[in-house]
């Protein structure tokens, strides 16, 4: 239960960090977008007024060099002439002739305008769409990392409670082999002492006393010695000490690799 709320905790924020990673995203590609669209309607306000202007001038110019060969004309008398209805001709084309390079222009650059107010839309979307599926992509890719661990975590759980349960029952072995041996060394240490005194008693009369031990059981040093002899690398095992007060005490030491490294554990 526990490892289940801390995987819904870390999907949770994993959850919010990708929320706040689009958030950022968004902000920043929404910025450049918005910059760009802003340029390019200055651009495009600072060219309506250019040629509007330059139409305007082309209109005052053609009007002055009307007024001025018509003034010219009849200067000379010839103000109702024919001369006079083919300038006037000849001045609207002229006049034509510019407004329409004028208004080419405009148009050229309006649509190059326009073909980059696209491109920065088509930039943003782009880059939004680029940008959630990598933020996706790292969220699935946290949480395969944060399965993996968690693999690993239950792996080293199942192990560690499989050595608890190994050293307990190596412990119990341990216990039940040290209770044998003590049993079986008091019994023996009786009927040593019974086979002394009855041996005392036979030779008393020739003042010749011997004690004899047919039995010998193993020090407590040296079933310790045996224990950590039979226990392999890693594992831990019992050792026996005498207390102060006469009784047996346990201590719980790990095999460790090497001469006299054994470390206590407990």
């Amino acid at each position: 239960m526990e490892g289940r709320d801390i995987r819904a905790s870390y999907e949770d924020d994993l959850n919010r960090l990708k929320t706040a990673q689009r958030n950022a995203a968004i902000a920043d590609l929404e910025n450049t977008r918005n910059q760009a669209l802003s340029n390019l309607q200055a651009e495009r306000n600072q060219n309506t007024s250019l040629y509007n202007q330059q139409r305007n001038t082309a209109n005052a110019q053609n009007r002055i060099s009307a007024k001025n060969f018509q003034e010219y004309l009849a200067s000379t008398g010839r103000a109702n002439s024919g001369l006079s209805a083919q300038a006037r001709m000849q001045n609207s084309n002229n006049l034509n002739t510019s407004l329409n390079s004028i208004n080419n222009a405009e148009n050229s650059a309006l649509t190059d305008i326009n073909r980059r107010t696209t491109d920065a839309q088509n930039a943003y979307n782009t880059g939004l769409a680029g940008a959630n599926a990598q933020i996706e992509a790292n969220y699935i890719q946290n949480l395969l990392n944060e399965r993996d661990k968690q693999l690993q975590r239950d792996l080293q759980e199942r192990q560690f409670q499989e050595s608890i349960r190994q050293f307990n029952e190596n412990l119990a072995l341990q216990r039940q082999q040290m209770q044998q041996r003590f049993s079986s060394g008091s019994g023996g240490g009786g009927g040593s002492s019974r086979r002394s005194s009855s041996k005392s008693k036979s030779s008393s009369s020739n003042n010749n006393v011997t004690f004899s031990n047919t039995q010998k059981q193993p020090t407590i040093k040296e079933q310790n010695t045996a224990m950590a002899k039979a226990a392999k690398n890693g594992q831990t095992y019992v050792k026996y000490v005498q207390t102060k007060q006469g009784g047996i005490a346990e201590q719980l030491w790990k095999k460790v690799p090497g001469k006299n490294n054994d470390v206590r554990v407990r």
